[in-house]
């Protein structure tokens, strides 16, 4: 059978007698299973049940955490990643499990908390402060085990894993203004971002949580500060969302960032809302017909059946009213219907006439040249 390794600091008080069971529990193994070395003074090697399916070296720590676990599984069916195993311990034992991002950074952490909850971690070792403790710096989600933490969103760990750095810079300004409009609002990352399975093509995806008596100026009011941080090219307000009174969905393609990197900002009102709610405005058709030309690059990059491509391409012909269809040649196609979206923002509706078209339009066409195989 195939073996694992794990790291992980347990946060908070655990006692040594916990440690056993609780890797038994995580692992689906009987406690027998189980050899814990707990670094004691004196310990003879000869005494450590080395046949074990689990053996475990366990380090006495101070600080934020108590414990640093190294673990070797093997001879186990369906062995666990780290991430749920983290949470398996957190559940068992109520408290926060950290366990290292797959980064040369030494600072990064995932925390799982008992909740089922996984966020970035912050957090230095002994030689990086003045107390030679472990210290958790700031984590991406609160946590009623750590309630003293600072909240954050971890943005070197971003870059990192992304490989593109001024993506971290972009969503700490993002941030930044969001707090700056309503400091008494919550923010979540949402989607692959959340959940490290993004790519070099995901959105940003923000969860925005406002006080009901804030829910209306906070969705008035947040176009324009974020222009002013970074300049927009165009954005949207869902329709599907326009009646309801607690929640807003908005789109926003920046002149600063990839158009893969687009912001998707939900905003929701903690409580019920006070005053009226604008309803916002959706993408005049040649802009809805361009996002779709958007996706449709993003599909193939990913690899994604034809069959969704073509249905992306062949939906923003059908919003601009042109009677083509998908080819198959995606990067012709792709430019095909931007010029269609363009001649429907010239010669539809005066709505229609967003001068952000144009731009959008050709930013789309260097992309499809610059991310899909030629003609």
């Amino acid at each position: 059978m195939p073996s694992r390794g794990y790291d992980f600091f347990l946060a908070g008080r655990w006692e040594a007698r916990e440690l056993l069971p609780a890797l038994a529990a995580g692992l689906g193994v009987r406690p027998g299973e189980v050899d814990v070395a707990y670094d004691e003074p004196g310990a003879d090697a000869e005494d450590r049940h080395w046949n074990a399916a689990v053996l475990c070296n366990a380090l006495p720590v101070h600080g934020d955490c108590t414990w640093y676990l190294d673990v070797h599984a093997g001879d186990i069916a369906d062995l666990p990643d780290s991430r749920t195993l983290a949470l398996r311990l957190a559940r068992w034992s109520g408290r926060v499990v950290l366990y290292s991002a797959p980064l040369l950074r030494p600072s990064a952490y995932w925390a799982a908390a008992p909740d089922g909850g996984v966020g970035r971690a912050r957090m230095y070792d002994p030689d990086d402060g003045p107390d030679g403790a472990w210290r958790i710096d700031a984590l991406e989600r609160a946590t009623s085990r750590l309630p003293l933490a600072r909240i954050d969103f971890v943005y070197e760990m971003i870059g990192d894993e992304i490989a593109y750095h001024p993506l971290a810079g972009a969503l700490r300004g993002i941030v930044a203004t969001l707090r700056d409009h309503c400091p008494e609002a919550r923010l979540e990352l949402r989607g692959s971002l959340a959940t490290a399975t993004h790519d070099r093509y995901s959105d940003l995806d923000l969860c925005w949580t406002v006080p009901g008596e804030r829910f209306a100026a906070a969705v008035a009011g947040i176009d324009d500060r974020l222009d002013r941080t970074h300049p927009l090219l165009t954005a949207r307000s869902d329709p599907d969302f326009h009646q309801a009174p607690d929640r807003r969905l908005l789109t926003y393609f920046f002149r600063e960032l990839p158009l893969f990197r687009r912001l998707d900002l939900e905003i929701r009102a903690a409580t019920p809302p006070t005053g009226p709610v604008p309803a916002g405005g959706g993408w005049p058709l040649p802009v809805s017909a361009l996002a779709n030309a958007v996706g449709a690059v993003k599909a193939v990059a990913r690899e994604c059946p034809a069959q969704t491509v073509r249905g992306l391409l062949d939906r923003g012909f059908a919003r601009v009213g042109a009677g083509e269809r998908a080819s198959g040649r995606w990067a012709r196609d792709v430019v095909r219907l931007t010029e269609a979206a363009e001649r429907a923002a010239a010669d539809g509706d005066p709505a229609d006439g967003d001068p952000a078209v144009r731009e959008l339009a050709a930013r789309v066409r260097e992309t499809a040249w610059e991310t899909l195989p030629g003609p």
